[in-house]
C-alpha cells in the first residue's frame, strides 16, 4: 500500500477507505482525465476525516499518478485508460451513487468478473435523478454497448424513461438491474430479500420484549417500501401496535447537512417512547447515532437499534449495529455473472435471470433485552 499511513490504527483505517473510494473512482472513469478533484478541504468535510488523513490519501494518489495538483488551480485526474481498452467491449454501469458506503465493494465485485471475460465497464452516476439517467441510457445505446448493470433512480415510482428502455429492448442489449427493479420494466434483478430482512429484524425487536418501535425509511428507493412491508408484517402477526407518530419518511435530497438534523429532531421528538428503532440502513443508521449521543440517549442502554447492510462504517467500537448483511462484492459478482450468461444467450428477454440474497443478520449488540425475568 503505502509509507504515508496515519500513525493511529483508525487513521490508517480512515485513510484506507478514503484511497480506495478515490482509487477506484478515477480508475472507473467516474472521473475522468483532466476533469477536477476534490479538494482536501471537500474531502475532509464529506467524510469527516482530519486534513492530514485527506492529504495522505491524495499523496499516495499522487505517486501513482492518478492526480496531478496544481498550484493555484487544484487537483486534477490525470489517468488515461489504456488504448487497449477501446478495443474491448463495453459494459454500461449506471449507478446512483459513487459514495464510500457500499459502492465501491459493490462495484469491485462486478469488476473482477467483467475485466477477466475482457471486458471494459463504462461508469455513470446518476445522484439519484431521472434526468440524469436518460442522459446516460442515451449515451449507452448511441455507443453500442454490449451490456448495462443498472442501479435504478427513484425506483419506488414507475420510471419515465420508457422509451429509452424499450430501445433497450429493441436492440435486445442484455440488461439487468442491481439492488432494486422498476415496477413499468421487466428486466432481471439482483437483490437482497428486502422485506424477509426487515420482518426478521423486527422479530428480533420483538423477541426482547420491544413493542413501541419507530422507523425511518426512505421513499425514494422501492429498498424502502420493501423493507417497510416487512417491518409492518410483522408488528401485525406478533399483534404489537402501530403508530404513524414513530415512523419518519424521509428521500435522497432530505438527507443533506442541513436538513437531515432537522429530520433527527423532529423523529426524536415523535419517537421518544419507543423502545427500539429500525433504520433504512446503516449509514443513516451511525448518524442517527451520533445524533442521540447529543441528546444523552445511548445505544442499547437507553434505545435499541436494528438495520440493514453490515456497512462497518465504524471499526474497533464496543457497539456494532444489529444488521442484516449486504452482499457487497458477492452481489456485484453475482450481477456480472448472469449478465455474461444473458450475452450469450438469444433468448435472454424470455429468461429470469434474478437473484435474491437470503436474510443473513450479523451479530450486533445493539439490541437490549426489556423482557422481565
Amino acid at each position: 500500500m503505502s509509507n504515508v499511513l496515519d500513525k493511529s490504527g483508525n487513521d490508517s483505517l480512515k485513510y484506507r477507505k478514503l484511497y480506495n473510494w478515490a482509487h477506484t473512482l478515477i480508475l472507473s472513469g467516474v472521473i475522468k482525465d483532466g476533469e477536477k478533484f476534490p479538494s482536501e478541504h471537500v474531502l475532509a468535510k464529506k467524510f469527516g476525516y482530519s486534513r492530514q488523513t485527506v492529504r495522505n490519501a491524495l499523496k499516495q494518489l499522487e505517486q501513482e499518478g492518478l492526480i496531478t495538483r496544481v498550484r493555484g488551480s487544484g487537483t486534477f485526474v490525470s489517468y488515461k485508460n489504456a488504448e487497449s481498452d477501446k478495443e474491448k467491449k463495453h459494459i454500461g454501469l449506471i449507478l446512483s451513487y459513487f459514495s464510500d458506503y457500499l459502492f465501491p465493494q459493490v462495484y469491485e465485485g462486478i469488476r473482477s468478473v467483467l475485466e477477466e471475460k475482457g471486458y471494459f465497464i463504462d461508469v455513470a452516476v446518476t445522484k439519484n435523478r431521472l434526468n440524469d439517467e436518460a442522459i446516460y441510457l442515451e449515451g449507452f445505446l448511441k455507443a453500442g454497448v454490449s451490456g448495462l448493470i443498472i442501479e435504478g433512480t427513484k425506483s419506488s415510482f414507475p420510471n419515465p424513461n420508457i422509451r429509452l428502455y424499450k430501445e433497450i429492448v429493441k436492440k435486445k442489449i442484455p440488461t439487468i438491474f442491481i439492488h432494486n427493479h422498476y415496477s413499468n420494466q421487466n428486466f432481471s434483478s439482483i437483490e437482497m430479500s428486502d422485506a424477509e430482512a426487515g420482518y426478521e429484524l423486527t422479530k428480533h425487536l420483538i423477541k426482547n420484549g420491544h413493542k413501541r418501535i419507530g422507523g425511518m425509511f426512505k421513499y425514494d428507493d422501492i429498498q424502502g417500501q420493501e423493507r417497510y412491508k416487512g417491518f409492518i408484517g410483522c408488528l401485525s402477526d406478533y399483534g404489537v401496535k402501530f403508530d404513524d407518530d414513530y415512523i419518519r419518511w424521509y428521500s435522497t435530497k432530505d438527507m443533506a447537512e442541513k436538513q437531515r438534523d432537522k429530520i433527527f429532531a423532529k423523529t426524536f421528538r415523535k419517537a421518544k417512547d419507543c423502545t427500539a428503532m429500525i433504520m433504512y440502513n446503516d449509514e443513516i443508521a451511525y448518524s442517527y447515532l451520533d445524533f442521540l449521543k447529543d441528546k444523552g440517549v445511548l445505544v442499547p442502554r437507553d434505545l435499541s437499534m436494528v438495520s440493514f447492510d453490515d456497512a462497518r462504517l465504524v471499526e474497533n467500537e464496543s457497539l456494532k449495529i444489529y444488521s442484516a448483511v449486504h452482499p457487497k462484492a458477492e452481489l456485484g459478482m453475482t450481477a456480472a455473472k448472469k449478465l455474461i450468461k444473458m450475452l450469450t444467450d438469444s433468448h435472454w428477454q424470455n429468461k429470469n435471470y434474478s437473484h435474491r440474497f437470503p436474510v443473513v443478520l450479523n451479530d450486533g449488540n445493539s439490541v437490549r433485552d426489556i423482557i422481565e425475568k
